[in-house]
């Protein structure tokens, strides 16, 4: 028997539970069992990446650890943005627009890069961020691999 959230048996497993039981005792005392809810059939769910193409998340990963390999990076972390819910609150973490890595390189210089999945763009708020580390003389960019964040590197 599976649990499921806090020790409870899924819907499913119930519902099928109390088809069993009703069944039983209409048999036993000759009657018809009861119309009881229809149990839909197991819906496949897909993993997000489905299509072949890649998550962010797994890119973010693999750019990650190829600039904390690379010899030119000082420190590089994961910059987090975006809002959660607690109860009936909500919260915000960091900075709209913010991306998704930070980091220094041996010589002091600051770069920032944001991560997407093939195919994908940086939104406005992102895409002016970027322009304007540029512009004050800060390397940012963005990046659908780990070679394009290396590549983004002096």
């Amino acid at each position: 028997m599976r649990r499921g959230i806090r020790g409870r048996r899924p819907l499913r497993e119930r519902l099928e539970a109390n088809n069993r039981l009703d069944r039983f005792y209409a048999a036993a005392f000759d009657k018809e069992p009861r119309a009881q809810t229809d149990i839909k059939p197991k819906q496949v769910r897909r993993p997000a990446g489905h299509d072949g193409r890649r998550l962010e998340k797994h890119v973010l990963a693999d750019c990650l650890e190829a600039l904390r390999k690379d010899s030119r990076v000082a420190f590089v972390e994961r910059q987090q943005s975006g809002v959660f819910q607690e109860g009936n609150r909500f919260i915000r973490v960091g900075t709209r627009g913010a991306l998704d890595i930070k980091g220094m390189l041996i010589g002091g210089q600051t770069f920032e890069i944001e991560v997407k999945r093939p195919g994908a763009k940086p939104d406005e708020r992102q895409q002016n961020r970027i322009d304007a580390i540029r512009r004050n003389g800060g390397i940012a960019g963005f990046a659908t691999s780990a070679e394009e964040a290396l590549a983004l590197l002096p």
